[in-house]
Formats: C-alpha cells, structure tokens, sequence
C-alpha cells in the first residue's frame, strides 16, 4: 500500500464527506454540509491509497482559554479510515502528520470528542472535561434561593439577542478553564432553527439592567395524555453569576405546560445546580467523557498556562511517539502568573505518560489522584502537591 498524507483539495472535499457519512453512519446530508462548511480544505489532513482518499482528519483552529488565559488550539474533527484499509496504520500516519502541522502552526494543544475514547489514548490524549446531562421534572426543581430582587428575563428575537448573548459569553469564558472562544460559524449553529424547531433566547439582566446570562432552548410536544406534555431541551445555558443562574433557571422551570426539561451539551462539570437545588437528585445527572486533550507542544503548552501559586517542578514525559519533542526531563518553574519551561538533567520529581499530563495541565485531575491510579510514579512524594 502507497499512501501519501496530504491536505484535501477543494474538489476532493466531496469525498471527504463521503468518508465522514460512511464512518459515522449519518445519512443527514445536512449535517455532512455543515460539517464541509467548517472545515477548509487546507484544515484537513487525509491518506491516499494511490489517487483514492481512503482515511480523513480536519483540524480547525480554536482559542481555548486555559485557566482564565487564552491558547490557541487545533479542534480535531472528521477522524475515519474506510474498513478495508483499518489495522494498518494509516490513522497513526494521519494523526501524527496532523500533530506535527499544529505545532507549526503555533496550535500547542489538540482536543477533541471522541466516539471512543480507546482510540485516542493511543494516541496520547488524556481526558480533560466530562460531559454532563440533566433531565428533570420542572416542577419539582426549586432552588434553595432565588436570585436577588430586581433582575428580569426577557425573551428576544435572534437580530436582538445576538449581540448580547456575544458580550454575555466573551466575559463568562474570560476567567474560567476550558471554554472555547466561539466563532460566527459556531453562533449560526447555535442559532439558526432547523428541523421545524424554533430555537427561543431568553437574557437576563440584573438590577444594574446588565445582561448577564441567557439560555438558548427548543420546545415541542410529547404526548397526549392530560396535563403537561411539553419537553424543553437547552441547547446554551451561560450565566456569570449565581443571580444570573438562579434567574435563568426560575424562567425555565417556569413553563406550566413542560413536563421535562433536558440539559445537554451545555453543562459544565462544576456546574451548581446539584448546590443550589432543594433536591439535587431530580435532575437525574448523568456524566460521561467530553474532551480529550493531547498536548502537541510540551514547552509552550505548559509556558502558556498561568498556575496560581509560585513552585518548581522537575518532571519527566518518558515516551511520546507522535511528538518525540516532548520527550525528555523538563523544569518548570512559575510565580503563580508566568512561567518558564526547559530541559533538565534531573533527576526528575515525577514519572508520567503524556496522556497524564494532559489531565493534570487541565485540572481535571490531581497529581495525587494520578499516582494513586498508577498513572504518575513519584520520586518525590511532595511533588504532588507542587
């Protein structure tokens, strides 16, 4: 087999999206547009079997803030390899032909969702955010407190809301890890109504009349039975404060005629409604995986990432096939806001893998926690808590 890694043409994106819908079983040719829409040519990276593409990767660039600090980042997208062609390594070839082209281009990080999360640990990802789902009973969710007198929610039509629901996400994502900063692209799939669903925008301001949330939902009927019948699904839940949130919450739960309410894609892990509910368990949570995050380049990465407290580390990243770069020891040093990274003779304080790195750069997990599962060896117990 003959296989050459290179960027799809404009003309060949039809046949990127054949692979995509083939892969990913989607017979929504909608969704293959948009998905084509997102992605240029130039973003992807796809094997060729001789002239035939027979494996796909796009990459599209991201800002990502990174503990209340913006990085850029490559969004890996559109990952599938035709069944007569698995096994043979040409994902490995594509994925590190991808990685390499982002470390280029300044992107110090890759994340992803993944359809299985076995298939990128191999490729040195480590999971970064889990994803949360909520389905409740309106009825049923009161909050302990209500948010402070005096601010309101209004339901606007989109031409008046964008504006506002831009500003309100710009200053939610500025302190906190992991948000995305969001494109037009990204807003239009937000926003536009698709399969007969109107998509309705609540803001809510507070007493100042600063918006500082809004929700974005659809509703539909889901039934026939007497009494509620209505399902409520929010698709963009973004509140900057507890007034905001509680405000927000009180609105949605404030249909007579819903009888559930789903909340999906749009939850944070440290999200506080199981806190400020009577009862927590009605929302009936459910966690899984979100993203996957794989450092590209360990030196940028982790000189771009402010850490809150002043400390050393000497660490070593053992083995990374796909970014040799990243092997070696390294010293990293901070005051708590910058940072400086080279390369140390030792001996290092920890051991670890680079999907481990991955999970503690983030904070989703602990260097403690880590150890303790096996997936850092400490040297220096101490270390943990640097």
């Amino acid at each position: 087999m003959d296989l050459t890694i290179r960027p799809c043409t404009a003309d060949e994106m039809e046949r990127y999206g054949e692979i995509l819908a083939y892969v990913f079983a989607e017979n929504d040719t909608d969704a293959i547009q948009r998905e084509l829409q997102a992605t240029r040519p130039e973003w992807t990276h796809c094997a060729f079997d001789n002239d035939r593409m027979v494996g796909t990767m796009g990459v599209i660039p991201f800002t990502m803030q990174l503990n209340g600090r913006p990085v850029d980042v490559g969004g890996v997208t559109g990952v599938g390899t035709l069944p007569e062609h698995r096994r043979k390594g040409v994902l490995r070839q594509i994925m590190t032909t991808g990685l390499e082209a982002m470390r280029e281009r300044g992107q110090s990080m890759a994340i992803l969702w993944a359809s299985m999360g076995a298939i990128y640990q191999r490729f040195g990802y480590g999971l970064s955010a889990a994803y949360v789902r909520y389905e409740f009973d309106p009825r049923s969710a009161r909050l302990e407190r209500g948010p402070v007198p005096g601010g309101a929610c209004t339901l606007l039509s989109r031409p008046d809301a964008e504006p506002i629901l831009h500003d309100v996400h710009q200053r939610f994502v500025e302190p906190r890890n992991l948000p995305l900063h969001r494109s037009d692209y990204f807003w239009d799939s937000l926003l536009r109504e698709r399969e007969n669903k109107r998509r309705y925008i609540v803001v809510y301001r507070n007493q100042a009349g600063v918006a500082t949330g809004h929700a974005v939902y659809t509703t539909e009927e889901s039934g026939s039975g007497p009494g509620p019948s209505q399902v409520l699904s929010v698709k963009d839940f973004i509140a900057c404060d507890v007034d905001a949130f509680a405000g927000l919450w009180q609105y949605l739960c404030a249909h007579d005629l819903v009888k559930s309410i789903t909340m999906q894609g749009c939850v944070a892990d440290d999200d506080p409604a199981p806190d400020l509910l009577a009862e927590p368990r009605i929302l009936n949570r459910w966690t899984g995986d979100a993203i996957w995050l794989r450092i590209v380049d360990l030196e940028r990465a982790l000189a771009a990432r402010p850490y809150g407290a002043a400390g050393t580390l000497v660490f070593k990243i053992a083995e990374d096939s796909e970014c040799p770069w990243n092997e070696g020891t390294w010293k990293l040093e901070t005051d708590g806001t910058n940072a400086t990274i080279e390369r140390s003779p030792g001996p290092a304080q920890l051991v670890m893998p680079i999907n481990s790195l991955a999970s503690l750069v983030t904070g989703f997990r602990s260097a403690t926690y880590l150890e303790r599962i096996g997936r850092i060896e400490s040297a220096d117990r101490a270390a943990l808590k640097t």
